[in-house]
């Protein structure tokens, strides 16, 4: 039994001011699959998911979703969000939005052990994802990655 592609970008970039953030992207999910997006901060992980929804219009490329496409740069074929039948749950429900990326780690481990622990334990955990630079910072200040 053949696999069929669900999701198939091709050729997809995203472009803002000053930064190319998905440059000539291809990408097939398979019916069935589950597939996840791993990269550090700012890599455009948020951004393919939200072009895949039709959130966000990709400067070239082509979607395709159930051998049905969806966007097309070249053909002028942009599909709204509510058309493409895809689902998305947003992340930034998870964070507290008035805490910084340094409070929002360690709130869970407030109480449990000392000070200096936690601030040890918060500081290894964000090198482990590559966002010791954004510990001051905001939710609302992260590109959603």
């Amino acid at each position: 039994m053949s696999e069929k592609k669900k999701i198939v970008l091709k050729g997809i970039t995203k472009r803002f001011p000053g930064v190319t953030v998905i440059d000539n992207m291809d990408l097939d999910i398979m019916d069935r699959d589950f597939t996840t997006l791993l990269g550090p901060s700012g890599c455009g992980k948020t951004t393919t998911l939200r072009i895949i929804a039709g959130l966000e219009q990709p400067d070239e490329g082509e979607i395709w979703i159930d051998d049905r496409l969806v966007f097309s740069a070249k053909r002028g074929i942009n599909l709204p969000a509510v058309e493409r039948k895809v689902g998305l749950i947003f992340q930034s429900y998870a964070l507290w939005p008035h805490m910084t990326v340094f409070q929002n780690v360690s709130f869970g481990l407030e109480g449990t052990m000392s000070k200096a622990e936690i601030s040890k334990r918060v500081k290894e955990s964000l090198a482990n994802v590559q966002m010791e630079e954004y510990v001051q910072r905001y939710p609302s200040e992260l590109s959603g990655g």
